[in-house]
């Protein structure tokens, strides 16, 4: 999810309950560049076949949608979600697929992968997609959108949706979300503690086993340290209630509601205080991310799935009625691109 960050988790769904189970290695990790030079990233080499045919479908997409950003609107913005969001639907689910490329001194995976994707580097992918307005710019947009000012470094990666993402990313992204409520919007808040949450972190992070490699222990343990010099933040994300989208003791769909959300929108699913701590050292607001889109009138959430191991399209409505009111999932906060 990854959620801003979060990957590598188990979810068990039933009837009228669904629950995630998290390991300490779950948040999505990207890693500190260790000199200046390092921060010149070889992204170019294609990691598969299907990887450079993504690419090459995927840039072709942007370019010829090459829309100038002053001629933009809500119209060309849909449209071209639509088209690229598209490109990569069946692509694979896969967690922590990606890091800093070879020449970084923890995560040596590629920065930019098209064959694999969890539910944030889809999102990501997708916003610096339609960002630029050739796919020479994507680079670039992405890693203005994944690091705080654009710094590609472990610390300055947004690694949480709540206090990192959303708010590191206000110039380019804009909250609907009281909009789209309609008067019933409710917010989440929660205590983000990265120094814990990077005490947590194990060799899984880093690709290597810290219980049997003496370099894999001393690397994980300048990226513990690393982590001691962040304090608790509070982090704030307002969402829809799924009581506003589900109405009554019926639950009837409120289809204003509905309405309300423009397609291409980011969704974040929103899990208030998200009780965590246990596992991976802090609580959360989010949990899992897609995009919303309109097919003849009817909305769908595209998204890299984890149930179903794959990016897919899901009907938005059936896709929330699985929770029921006593799950942690209490509803969606609901983000568009500033044009």
């Amino acid at each position: 999810m990854f959620l801003f960050d979060i990957r590598r988790y188990w979810e068990v769904s039933m009837k009228h309950h669904v629950g995630r189970v998290f390991v300490a290695t779950s948040v999505l990790c990207y890693c500190l560049l260790s000199t200046a030079a390092q921060t010149e990233v070889d992204n170019r080499s294609p990691v598969n076949a299907v990887d450079a045919a993504n690419r090459a479908l995927f840039y072709q997409a942007i370019d010829h949608y090459s829309v100038q950003r002053d001629v933009f609107n809500a119209s060309s913005y849909a449209e071209k979600m639509l088209v690229l969001s598209q490109v990569f639907l069946g692509a694979e689910y896969v967690g922590g697929s990606v890091g800093e490329g070879p020449l970084s001194k923890y995560d040596k995976d590629p920065l930019v992968r098209f064959d694999v994707f969890d539910c944030t580097t889809y999102v990501e992918t997708l916003l610096a997609g339609v960002m630029s307005t050739s796919s020479a710019e994507f680079e670039a947009n992405l890693i203005a959108l994944r690091y705080q000012d654009g710094n590609v470094s472990f610390v300055s990666r947004n690694h949480f949706p709540s206090l990192d993402w959303f708010h590191n990313n206000q110039d380019k992204l804009q909250d609907i979300t009281p909009d789209v409520a309609g008067g019933t919007a409710q917010v989440a808040q929660t205590l983000i503690d990265k120094a814990a949450w990077y005490q947590h972190l194990s060799g899984d992070v880093l690709g290597c086993d810290a219980t049997t490699s003496n370099d894999c222990q001393r690397l994980l343990g300048q990226l513990k340290e690393e982590g001691r010099d962040f304090t608790p933040e509070p982090a704030y994300l307002p969402y829809v209630p799924l009581t506003a989208l589900f109405t009554g003791t019926e639950r009837a769909v409120n289809q204003a509601l509905l309405d309300r959300i423009p397609s291409g929108s980011v969704i974040s699913m929103v899990r208030p205080d998200w009780p965590l701590k246990q596992w991976i050292g802090t609580n959360m607001n989010v949990s899992h991310q897609g995009i919303v889109i309109r097919k003849d009138g009817v909305l769908y959430l595209r998204h890299a799935s984890l149930t179903y191991k794959k990016v897919i399209d899901e009907s938005f409505v059936d896709y929330f009625s699985q929770y029921s009111p006593e799950s942690s999932l209490k509803g969606f906060n609901v983000q568009i691109l500033r044009y």
